[in-house]
């Protein structure tokens, strides 16, 4: 009964041990800890320049939306009325005046001088 228990106690003690060598063998040195960090500290500042372009962006766009909503409703309101004076749906003519606007005020243009 000692020998069996003998027996598990090294080979519980055997099994960590071996454990124990093969962490310490699959420790990075410190050269390739730096060499990490000095990767992930690059992709850290290709993400930041990507954000900062990203939010250039979205701020011209939201700028240009700004300056040019005014006249897409305009395009929209014109649509509308032209259409209204010419006997045609004006809230159609709204909706398409304010997603399609310069081409659906030529369109317009042309259904009218063509008379249709």
């Amino acid at each position: 009964m000692k020998r069996k228990f003998l027996a598990f106690i090294f080979v519980i003690f055997g099994f960590q041990h071996a454990a124990l060598a093969s962490e310490t063998a699959t420790q990075p040195t410190i050269s390739e800890l730096e060499q990490t960090i000095s990767n992930l500290q690059s992709k850290v500042r290709s993400l930041e320049y990507a954000q900062t372009s990203t939010e250039t962006a979205i701020s011209k766009l939201q700028k240009a939306i700004n300056s040019n909503g005014l006249a897409i409703v305009f395009f929209g309101f014109f649509c509308a009325w032209w259409a209204k004076t010419t006997g045609r749906s004006a809230l159609g003519w709204f909706i398409l005046g304010l997603l399609f606007h310069v081409f659906t005020a030529i369109a317009l243009l042309i259904k009218t001088e063509r008379g249709t």
